[in-house]
């Protein structure tokens, strides 16, 4: 390097040509760079994750206490539309106790990080131990200020209580807050009782 770096400076045309030959290289390589960044800026807007995460275990504590953990295969999060996206997923909301309140699986949850709203579907199984039952469906909408799980009007649901009783019916609400579930659409079901022994 040191007799490169001779001869260059005992010639001025050799010591113009490789400084302009360093400045054109630069000044490439300074655009290629500011291409690369316009280039995903525009992925990003299209859609590209701002995070991709593998076997994600998500936690969130409010007052001090786990109110809600989630767990995904894979989590893809979009900050400026405040939404993650997990796959092959299963939820866990406690109660106030720390104990499980509600606790489900789904192929994927879209979850809006602004509202604890979210988009559940694929063999979705939600089961709430206060009810001691579950519901089952492909599609749920879980809105979190109102404590209510619905589902799209033409979609089936299953509510299966832990004794085997069990409802099916089409137009699902349920509120989680007054623990009650009500079907705009046909519906068909048993009741199990037991008789109590004095």
């Amino acid at each position: 390097m040191p007799e490169i770096a001779g001869k260059v400076s005992s010639r001025p045309g050799v010591r113009r040509l490789v400084c302009a030959a360093l400045a054109a290289g630069l000044l490439c390589a300074a655009c290629s760079l500011d291409y690369q960044a316009a280039t995903a800026d525009e992925q990003a807007a299209e859609g590209i994750p701002d995070t991709v995460a593998i076997d994600l275990v998500h936690r969130i504590h409010r007052d001090g206490r786990l109110s809600l953990q989630l767990e995904a295969a894979r989590a893809e999060t979009f900050d400026s539309r405040k939404e993650t996206i997990l796959k092959n997923a299963h939820f866990i909301e406690f109660d106030s106790s720390g104990g499980k309140a509600t606790e489900g699986t789904a192929a994927r949850i879209l979850y809006h990080s602004d509202t604890e709203n979210a988009e559940i579907s694929g063999a979705v199984r939600v089961h709430s131990a206060a009810e001691k039952g579950d519901v089952s469906a492909e599609t749920l909408a879980w809105k979190n200020k109102e404590k209510s799980l619905s589902a799209p009007p033409d979609e089936q649901v299953l509510i299966r209580k832990d004794d085997g009783s069990f409802i099916s019916g089409r137009g699902f609400t349920g509120d989680f807050r007054t623990r009650q579930v009500s079907f705009s659409g046909p519906v068909q079901g048993a009741y199990v009782w037991e008789e109590k022994k004095e």
